[in-house]
């Protein structure tokens, strides 16, 4: 059986950060799923800061998901920065109740990284709910 890249993210919709307790998809984590032909499947992931705590975890469930997945013979996770997270990558469930457009797109100025104090603002929200 072929691994596809929407197997692999249905599987990663099973995945929670372990701080905020979301799925990895809906907090617009999965940036992007690469299947090769041969099996092997690569997943970037766009943390909310650089020095998110728990991307060790992270990094390790995704490829522990991944890796039980029926065709798969290799398992690449690669955080990256560019372009960085930001809100706007919420699935529309958890934008509502942040106050965020839920079909807007992100302004131009959210192009830079949110600023360590805007994250931790964002997740508090987040946390309190």
């Amino acid at each position: 059986m072929m691994v596809t890249a929407e197997t692999v993210r249905q599987a990663l919709s099973q995945v929670c950060d372990p701080i905020l307790g979301q799925s990895l998809v809906d907090l617009g984590m999965v940036q992007a799923v690469r299947v090769a032909r041969r099996g092997q499947v690569r997943v970037d992931l766009a943390l909310p800061s650089p020095h998110w705590p728990a991307s060790a975890a992270i990094v390790q469930a995704v490829q522990e998901a991944i890796a039980g997945l029926p065709g798969v013979a290799a398992v690449e996770v690669q955080p990256v920065d560019q372009p960085p997270w930001n809100p706007y990558r919420l699935a529309p469930a958890l934008k509502a109740p942040l106050g965020l457009p839920t079909a807007a797109p992100p302004p131009p100025f959210f192009s830079l990284s949110p600023s360590p104090r805007g994250v931790r603002r964002l997740l508090g929200r987040l946390l309190s709910r």
